[in-house]
């Protein structure tokens, strides 16, 4: 009897984290982990003064995990916290292409003095509550001719790569915009301040159920259009929500409904304390 021997041969491919590298021109300490880092877009044209510590990037071979634009922001401040830096300008950004699922980024580093400055968004976070030095845009009296301050906020989602080795993440984030949001002189008070950073707070509300929604659902960057269908339906009752905080404390003016509100939100934010994070 003739034997035939079959070879199986397994191929194994080894998907990757994205290659992050650094020039460094002047060596700093290294900043604490929870240092404040703020990122720079490629069109802000914010003059920096400060030191310039180095160039920085995070690219990869093609396969790479873990490399979306959200995620290599991350790693991106990691490098920087890491030369000493707290500040990053983007200098280029690739988008995933046939030759590539992840998000390619460049970007100069730099160490300033008042890092806090140059923000123009600020993620929500627990421990970090708004001041008047983070609204930083100008007053629009023509469209609010009633309002002491405005608080600019919303919620966005990002898929992760996609390759043959990993379904891709959906990342959220509930941010406040600087230059979106404004305050006139008399309207810099405690009381009114509290009354913004319910806003602000009411957005994440809303972010971490949106959270909640897709993996209940159990959808994958895949499913974008039952995620966009989602996302749609949750900006909508934001929005209602929002409205009706305003109309219902007068615009904080009513300070005992403003204070039950305060402490409803605090409720519903310990109510998604499981979907806080990505």
């Amino acid at each position: 009897m003739k034997r035939i021997i079959l070879v199986f041969v397994v191929v194994c491919f080894i998907s990757c984290s994205p290659k992050l590298r650094t020039s460094i021109i002047n060596k700093l300490p290294a900043l604490p982990e929870k240092e404040l880092v703020v990122v720079l877009d490629i069109l802000d044209d914010q003059i920096i003064s400060g030191e310039k510590v180095g160039e920085i990037k995070a690219t990869d071979i093609g396969l790479s995990n873990n490399c979306s634009y959200y995620e290599n922001i991350h790693n991106l401040k990691t490098l920087a916290r890491q030369s000493g830096a707290n500040l990053i300008k983007l200098t280029a950004h690739k988008k995933p292409d046939k030759w590539s699922t992840c998000d390619r980024l460049w970007a100069t580093i730099y160490k300033v003095d008042d890092v806090k400055f140059y923000e123009t968004e600020i993620d929500w976070t627990p421990n970090r509550k708004l001041t008047w030095d983070d609204f930083k845009g100008k007053p629009d009296l023509e469209e609010f001719p009633n309002a002491l301050a405005v608080t600019n906020s919303g919620i966005s989602y990002e898929s992760g790569a996609i390759n043959v080795f990993k379904e891709g993440k959906i990342f959220i984030r509930c941010v406040f915009f600087n230059r979106g949001s404004w305050v006139i002189p008399e309207g810099k008070t405690d009381y009114v301040l509290r009354h913004e950073q319910i806003h602000f707070d009411i957005t994440e509300i809303y972010s971490r159920m949106l959270r909640k929604e897709i993996q209940d659902a159990n959808l994958t960057p895949n499913n974008s259009v039952r995620i966009k269908a989602i996302y749609d339906n949750i900006m909508a009752q934001w929005e209602k929500r929002q409205a009706r905080y305003d109309y219902q404390t007068k615009k904080g003016a009513k300070k005992e409904t403003q204070e039950e509100w305060e402490a409803i939100v605090k409720i519903e934010l310990a109510k998604y304390e499981l979907y806080k994070a990505n």
